[in-house]
């Protein structure tokens, strides 16, 4: 019924570091996707090694997607019409990268940047400004998801990492001005559980504009480790929308590196002191991603 992966960085400190290896080690632990970061070359469309990752990635049945959260200098929400056609521009490569690695989705904050550090001063007249120029960057670049058949999802996050998209409502207003059925919504269950009066009901109300769903511990922890988010309901809501996609698990539990400062994971949440920590790190999300199928079937 779904497809369950996990995002890179549960592994790797380091946003760049080796794709293939990560690819074969999903494969093994029964995952069918891997969520990334674009490496350089795919930005720079280096056909040769996009073709060798996607090639061990199929005879590994594991799909590759992007996932990805735009630095300041490409923030396509900017006051600077310079900064604002960068993103784009780099939007438009990806999408093509993705096309050729066979993806037929991308996510992420997909409309302005992160982590973002707030503007100087922030209100509603503001924040609509950002949110317009925001919308009309992906105006431009969704012709070319279309033109692909990739759906663009928008990531909702909490408002420590972003401040323009934190809520399903806000969430949906946006996709529905970009006016195109490949813009939809991205899902976390950790920001969920900071910005939603009820999960739940956020994910009915996403319905059929819900296009993928990041699953982790209310303390991004792997799923099944934890008593705060109430994981029948989670899947009884998915059941109750037809929801048939990607659940990608994106627990982040070791601080250190870009990773670590990036996600403000400022203490480890694995035990790193007995025996070894990568294969602690496969023992848990193997138990993770049992859990996640034993909800499925409830």
């Amino acid at each position: 019924m779904y497809k369950y992966g996990v995002h890179y960085g549960y592994w790797s400190q380091q946003w760049d570091t080796d794709i293939i290896s990560l690819v074969k080690r999903a494969s093994r632990l029964g995952l069918s996707v891997l969520e990334i970061n674009p490496p350089n070359y795919m930005m720079d469309l280096d056909k040769n090694k996009m073709k060798e990752l996607k090639d061990v990635a199929e005879a590994h049945q594991v799909e590759v997607n992007i996932c990805i959260g735009f630095p300041k200098e490409m923030d396509m929400s900017s006051e600077d019409e310079s900064v604002r056609n960068a993103g784009i521009e780099y939007t438009k490569r990806m999408l093509e990268a993705a096309h050729f690695m066979g993806g037929t989705i991308i996510s992420g904050i997909l409309y302005s940047y992160w982590p973002a550090t707030y503007p100087g001063l922030l209100d509603r007249e503001t924040k609509a400004d950002y949110l317009e120029r925001g919308l009309e960057s992906v105006r431009k670049v969704i012709p070319v998801a279309e033109d692909y058949n990739i759906i663009y999802a928008i990531e909702l996050v909490n408002r420590f990492e972003q401040y323009l998209l934190n809520g399903v409502d806000e969430g949906l207003e946006f996709v529905k001005k970009v006016e195109s059925a490949n813009c939809k919504l991205l899902l976390d269950t950790f920001h969920l559980n900071i910005e939603e009066d009820d999960m739940a009901e956020a994910i009915r109300k996403a319905g059929s504009y819900l296009a993928h769903i990041h699953a982790c511990e209310n303390n991004r922890k792997v799923p099944g480790q934890g008593n705060h988010i109430r994981w029948p309901e989670v899947f009884a809501a998915l059941k109750d929308i037809n929801y048939q996609g990607r659940i990608v698990m994106e627990p982040f539990v070791k601080m250190g590196g870009p990773v670590g400062r990036d996600l403000r994971i400022w203490r480890d949440a694995i035990d790193t002191s007995a025996g070894n920590v990568q294969e602690r790190l496969d023992q848990d999300l193997a138990e993770g991603l049992r859990f996640l199928k034993q909800m499925a079937q409830c």
